[in-house]
């Protein structure tokens, strides 16, 4: 509490206009499927995942679970029931800088553990084809039913 009253705060925006125009479209699709989506947006990988019991030591699962929860997916699509079905990923143009490569790297694997479906979207796509590629994914994710859940 010491280092926050001393610090002025400002707001900042949750997504770039980029990130904002893949939320709209995502959220559209959700809609449109009609099967009680909703679309998450800079989710902790902790939030949606953790180490299963027994799988390693609780010293590994400990350590395991810091690095995802330390690490935030652009957008989480979960399903009626809060599992997440989809986690997508833009990759903009200013994406890989620096350690950006392990990041995601973490986040590829860990996702594949966990069975959950991973999008990663290049700065330039076409609205169109990244639209019906979402739908297909997510009627996958559904069953192939697009109104009924998991």
């Amino acid at each position: 509490m010491e280092y926050i009253a001393r610090v002025d705060f400002e707001l900042q925006p949750l997504l770039n206009k980029s990130e904002y125009r893949i939320l709209v479209l995502l959220e559209l699709i959700a809609r449109e499927l009609n099967a009680g989506l909703r679309v998450m947006a800079q989710t902790s990988m902790g939030e949606i995942l953790r180490p299963k019991p027994g799988s390693a030591s609780d010293f590994d699962r400990d350590l395991a679970y810091r690095s995802v929860n330390s690490k935030r997916l652009d957008f989480v699509v979960i399903d009626r029931f809060g599992q997440a079905l989809l986690a997508v990923e833009y990759q903009g143009h200013g994406h890989y800088q620096g350690r950006a490569f392990m990041r995601d790297a973490v986040k590829r694997e860990a996702l594949r553990k966990a069975k959950v479906d991973f999008l990663e979207i290049a700065a330039e796509y076409d609205t169109d084809d990244l639209a019906e590629a979402l739908r297909q994914r997510l009627r996958k994710q559904l069953g192939g039913c697009s109104t009924s859940p998991k």
